[in-house]
């Protein structure tokens, strides 16, 4: 008698196997605890989701989940196993790392890997051509952006209160630059830990308003409360200003009260159709209302992977990274109206156009008062 070893299950054409679901990493190394991390997952899911029904690709998307908190205040390095665990799973691809210390911590293994990482990490010190990254803002241009709008509020000369990190250095290093071209004087720079207590606090917000600075730039990833509450017991009311760090002003975080008449830099716009589309979607599919960054992005890392993995030949990594750089011209969720994701051989920051929005809140309101085109010229 003869055993029949053949799979068991039903096949649709007995030639070919099962089709089997593509196996993409998710690290996510900060922040997981909290709903906008969530609603970011989430959004990665809903994207592949949908490209599955309608048919982009022929398979669903399978994630690989590790969370652990990285750099500065934790271990990069336990970012770093992480990261290694996913490539032992056989993943095409790894979502994350996301913040600098925790970047840097894994970029030889990037290239060791040799398998596509889709970040939102910001920093502009990592070049690999395994890095693809849809940047939750651009150290370099989101301090562009904020002394243009200081310059164009007339202010005069700017203090800034930066984190004593990997990314505070590398803001500080356009800020002299930016500063510069825009004409205005720094009265000061004072560093602090990432989580700063209210002594720390008042000695360098006293430094700042001491030199006669009348506009405060802080760049620190710190909760927003404490340094209102510092402001207040100096009696200091500069114009306040911040780059990215503006997106903790979102519910979740530490919400839009601590952050009243400040003006920052964010990454979603109310009328970018492709935002508003996403947060009816989302709605739909989960049950909850969500409407701000790290949704637009996880969304947008989704579909931008999605999009690719419906050019992918073979299905490797390899076959992955070269189908990467074909995206071209997907509209994004992220950013203002008509920002597209394109990569190519040699580009690896997705978004292009006005990626970047100007946002403040005003009388408990978060509002969108411009995008990264505004106030470029003198």
């Amino acid at each position: 008698m003869m055993s029949d070893s053949a799979q068991k299950k039903p096949v649709v054409n007995p030639r070919r196997p099962t089709t089997l679901p593509y196996r993409v990493g998710l690290l996510i190394d900060w922040a997981y605890e909290t709903a906008p991390v969530n609603d970011y997952a989430d959004a990665i899911t809903l994207a592949c989701e949908e490209a599955h029904a309608k048919g982009l690709i022929d398979r669903p998307v399978e994630l690989v989940v590790r969370r652990v908190y990285g750099g500065p205040n934790a271990s990069a390095l336990d970012v770093l196993a992480a990261f290694r665990e996913l490539i032992n799973e056989r993943v095409l691809a790894v979502i994350g790392p996301t913040l600098p210390d925790d970047m840097m911590a894994c970029r030889q293994e990037f290239d060791r890997a040799a398998t596509p990482v889709l970040s939102f990490g910001g920093t502009m010190g990592i070049s690999s051509p395994y890095v693809f990254q849809l940047p939750n803002g651009t150290y370099a241009d989101e301090v562009h952006m904020i002394v243009n709008y200081a310059r164009a509020s007339g202010c005069k000369s700017i203090g800034l209160l930066r984190d004593q990190t990997l990314m505070g250095m590398e803001y500080q290093a356009t800020f002299a630059l930016a500063t510069r071209d825009a004409g205005i004087r720094v009265a000061g720079v004072h560093g602090i830990r990432p989580s700063p207590d209210n002594p720390e606090l008042l000695e360098g917000l006293k430094a700042l308003r001491d030199a006669d600075a009348d506009a405060l730039l802080v760049i620190s990833v710190s909760l927003q409360a404490p340094i209102e509450a510092a402001l207040k017991q100096l009696d200091w009311s500069p114009m306040k200003l911040m780059v990215c760090n503006f997106v903790a002003s979102i519910p979740g975080f530490d919400g839009a009260e601590p952050f009243e008449g400040w003006v920052g830099i964010d990454q979603y716009h109310e009328e970018n159709p492709v935002f508003r589309n996403l947060v009816a979607r989302f709605s739909d599919r989960f049950g909850r209302h969500a409407a701000h960054t790290y949704q637009a992005i996880g969304y947008d890392i989704g579909r931008a992977l999605c999009y690719a993995f419906s050019m992918m030949a073979p299905a490797t990594p390899e076959g992955l990274r070269e189908a990467l750089e074909k995206v071209r011209m997907l509209p994004a969720a992220a950013g203002g109206p008509g920002t597209v994701i394109s990569f190519s051989q040699s580009t690896r920051r997705g978004y292009q156009g006005n990626y970047l929005v100007y946002r403040r809140v005003t009388n408990g309101r978060n509002e969108a008062i411009g995008t990264l085109g505004d106030h470029l010229y003198k």
